[in-house]
């Protein structure tokens, strides 16, 4: 049986945490203002901030288990993201089949990343891994924030948390990179799905950490 060690985190891990699942997100921003592109981004800064993150979820993983860990943050953050991010796709896939453009903008996340346009196999790939990327990102970024509260909402945080997400997102380029309408409609189904994705992550994190 393991040993487990009650050992706070050091000071600004948690800010070391969250800014290193943003990157996730930063990738694409950085790509909308011009900084740098999301090839460049997803060659020389996500893979050192993914293990960076792997290795501070090891590094941690004999503490005591709770909201005070930094492997909870990690683990539990990306499976509860991904976890969100499937059911935020399910949501939209009878939109998608009925002709709305919603999912267009993942293979597109695989070109800007590969900086190629075949194979479109691995073009595809790429992209929806980039999505469940940013979805682990949220669940992360939610923990070790939230985590910093005595008694955190964990699940009406993470409503909060996806609603206000999907409102910074429209605040950018986001629809006019991709050539979405920012319209009555998308906003209502982009707006919708961040709650289903707020909804499932929130109730992950409720049954995984509420004791």
């Amino acid at each position: 049986m393991r040993s487990l060690v009650n050992v706070p985190p050091l000071p600004g891990t948690r800010l070391v945490v969250f800014l290193l699942a943003f990157s996730s997100f930063a990738c694409l921003l950085g790509q909308f203002y011009g900084l740098w592109t999301m090839r460049m981004f997803g060659m020389c800064g996500l893979p050192p901030a993914t293990a960076l993150l792997v290795f501070l979820a090891w590094r941690h993983r004999h503490d005591a288990p709770g909201l005070n860990n930094p492997h909870t943050w990690i683990v539990q953050g990306a499976t509860g993201g991904v976890l969100a991010a499937f059911a935020y796709d399910l949501y939209r896939l009878p939109y998608v089949l009925h002709g709305e453009p919603l999912f267009k903008m993942f293979p597109r996340f695989g070109e800007l990343l590969l900086g190629a346009t075949q194979p479109r196999w691995l073009v595809h790939s790429v992209g929806w891994t980039y999505h469940f990327s940013n979805g682990a990102a949220l669940g992360i970024m939610f923990l070790a924030g939230v985590s910093v509260f005595r008694r955190p909402w964990l699940f009406w945080g993470p409503v909060l948390w996806a609603l206000f997400i999907e409102g910074m997102l429209l605040l950018t380029p986001y629809a006019a990179f991709f050539g979405l309408a920012l319209n009555g409609r998308f906003v209502f189904l982009t707006a919708s799905a961040h709650l289903i994705f707020g909804l499932t992550l929130g109730g992950f994190c409720r049954w995984r950490l509420a004791r």
